[in-house]
């Protein structure tokens, strides 16, 4: 083999190096979630990534809200920390209203994405829940919040290294759960076991935080079409708790209907009544919107009074977001 061939060989060898080295370098700006950092708008060199993380309301009612999460190794893990008491998130917390779904003296003893799996490892302090309602929201909230990563289908509960088939109160953990219905209606008419859709109705923290619940609803339908979804809207909480929908009474549905892929919206006449009050319409229409994202055919959205266009002067963009701190 002649000497020539073998520093060429050589040298495509170390080309070869370098390159995986740039490569890699460009990989460290994502972690183990696999997803891609954004620039935080208020502080430009700050790598953030808007996430869904789950908290719980007085009334005992999961709430989604966007927080920016700096963007960090194992930014899953980081995430997770915003959900717990601790007095770094308390003000935060005192200012929209909601509690937190893990203890102040929680901690991750470790964590592992592996096939859409995410274990956790958390220690006992988790277990020590108030009651049922805050046991099964912490676990919905964690298993919500985590499936937002695009690498987690489902996460696997650990404590203290062990895996435990229920917790105190009865909550199943044996196995990987995936994202469950969010804020399940229970209803005592067992003739009630149709299609399930997702209304969104508001309400208002004590710290005069206003937000919008997503409450899964089981109609009498068969198939969940926005139909049935703006209906069950329109029919409001089914008990008197702390949400509304500001919908202006005797509103019916007049029709819905798709043209050139533009989905309209057809109210009574008794709807444009919301024109005035400017406060009450964004969280009407934000309800309505996020209301239809649950239905993929649907994305330019138009609402019609008796068939002509809204008298209101209001952004139809669709909102990514439910809640937003």
């Amino acid at each position: 083999m002649s000497r020539k061939f073998l520093l060429l060989t050589a040298a495509m060898l170390v080309l070869v190096i370098l390159i995986s080295g740039c490569g890699a370098g460009k990989d460290q700006t994502t972690d183990d979630t696999g997803d891609i950092p954004t620039i935080n708008e208020d502080t430009e060199d700050v790598l953030v990534r808007e996430t869904l993380v789950y908290y719980q309301d007085d009334a005992g009612y999961l709430v989604p809200v966007m927080r920016k999460i700096p963007w960090v190794e194992g930014i899953a893990k980081a995430t997770l920390k915003v959900m717990m008491d601790t007095p770094e998130q308390q003000e935060d917390l005192m200012a929209m209203g909601l509690r937190a779904l893990l203890p102040a003296d929680a901690e991750i003893l470790g964590m592992s994405i592996k096939d859409g799996i995410a274990k956790v490892d958390f220690n006992n302090a988790v277990l020590n829940c108030g009651d049922a309602v805050a046991e099964s929201n912490m676990v919905q909230g964690v298993v919500a919040t985590l499936a937002g990563f695009s690498t987690i289908e489902k996460v696997q509960f650990l404590f203290d290294g062990k895996v435990v088939e229920t917790m105190p109160y009865g909550t199943y953990v044996k196995e990987p759960l995936g994202p469950e219905d969010i804020n399940l209606e229970m209803t005592g008419d067992s003739d009630i076991q149709g299609a399930r859709v997702t209304v969104f109705f508001q309400s208002v923290s004590p710290s005069q935080y206003e937000y919008l619940i997503p409450v899964t609803r089981i109609t009498s339908s068969p198939v969940a079409t926005l139909e049935t979804a703006i209906e069950e809207l329109l029919a409001g909480p089914r008990e008197v708790t702390n949400m509304n929908i500001d919908i202006p009474q005797e509103t019916k549905l007049l029709g819905i209907q798709m043209d050139e892929g533009v989905t309209y919206i057809n109210f009574s006449k008794e709807f444009s009544a919301l024109a005035k009050s400017e406060e009450s319409e964004e969280m009407v229409f934000k309800a309505i919107l996020m209301t239809t994202r649950q239905f993929p055919d649907v994305n330019e959205v138009k609402i019609l009074v008796d068939g002509r266009e809204y008298p209101g002067d209001i952004s139809m963009e669709a909102p990514v977001f439910a809640n937003e701190f």
